[in-house]
């Protein structure tokens, strides 16, 4: 005798999730994937990055290069020169902390040092220096600082005279300028890219590459290139342009950079403290054709 046969109710079928969500499951999981990867190489190559390295002129010093710079160096705040070729150098001017007014008095290195006058400091910011060599040969250093934007309180940084001194580099001689005589804001400084032979020079950044690319005419020639700093390395390159004497082309990352552009082209360092742009002066240096600390021309 059989037994009976039970069936089971059916119940209703479970519900498919719709195939549009899958999807964008997927999807959102892929973004997420790729902005992770994307984090992941930008903190790997900000680790590895490094600025590029050059031989130092200061070490091995070139004669062949003519002429003089001066720079600020940002650690003991003092106006420096030195010859293009790598050396001598010395300090011409040391600016002390504060905006003053007064004669210089001697500082501990030899230079002058910019003194406060008594009672007469001011604590405002300073923004500077701008460094200009003038046609006699001498180094004009200009002080400004940050000044009260008046009744119309107009956006923008606001820059009032500070102080300036003209040095004699050769013989150390400073010269005060009077008040009246201060110039109202800062000049602008012109950074010739275009030489006497009409040979252009340019600071490029493409493709993962920033390079300093020199057309003469004929087609461009790349001088120096590497690969571009990311964007928290806090590194600045530029803007490179030709001395003087248009036979050697400075560039500052930080470090003063002469680029000599033969075929190979070479990068070495003349200084490694110079402080890179500011607002007041781009680039913070100065170069001339002179060579005032050798006696050569």
């Amino acid at each position: 005798m059989s037994s009976p046969v039970t069936v089971q109710p059916v119940g209703p079928r479970p519900r498919r999730r719709p195939r549009w969500g899958l999807m964008a499951a997927i999807a959102i999981g892929a973004v997420l994937t790729v902005l992770l990867v994307t984090v992941v190489v930008e903190v790997v190559t900000a680790d590895r990055w490094a600025p590029p390295a050059f031989p130092s002129l200061a070490a091995q010093p070139d004669p062949t290069l003519q002429g003089t710079v001066a720079y600020f160096a940002a650690g003991p705040r003092c106006v420096r020169v030195v010859a293009a070729s790598g050396q001598p150098e010395k300090d011409a001017l040391c600016v002390g902390d504060q905006v003053t007014t007064t004669t210089g008095a001697p500082a501990t290195n030899g230079a002058t040092r910019a003194a406060p006058a008594s009672g007469a400091t001011t604590a405002t910011k300073e923004m500077g220096p701008q460094l200009v060599w003038r046609s006699d040969g001498r180094l004009e250093i200009t002080m400004f600082r940050v000044a009260d934007p008046g009744a119309d309180r107009s956006p923008g940084l606001h820059l009032a005279p500070g102080w300036q001194k003209v040095v004699d580099v050769v013989t150390g001689q400073v010269q005060d300028v009077p008040s009246s005589d201060l110039p109202a804001e800062p000049a602008q400084l012109p950074a010739p890219t275009v030489n006497a032979a009409g040979e252009r020079v340019d600071t490029v950044t493409t493709d993962g590459q920033t390079a300093v690319v020199l057309d003469a005419g004929a087609g461009a020639r790349t001088l120096l290139s590497f690969p571009a700093a990311p964007p928290d390395a806090n590194y600045q390159f530029g803007p490179a342009f030709w001395a003087p004497t248009g036979d050697w082309i400075a560039a500052g990352d930080g470090r003063f950079l002469i680029i000599t552009p033969t075929d190979p082209a070479t990068t070495r360092v003349l200084r490694d403290d110079a402080r890179a742009a500011s607002l007041v002066s781009s680039p913070e240096f100065a170069v001339t054709d002179r060579n005032l600390l050798t006696g050569a021309g």
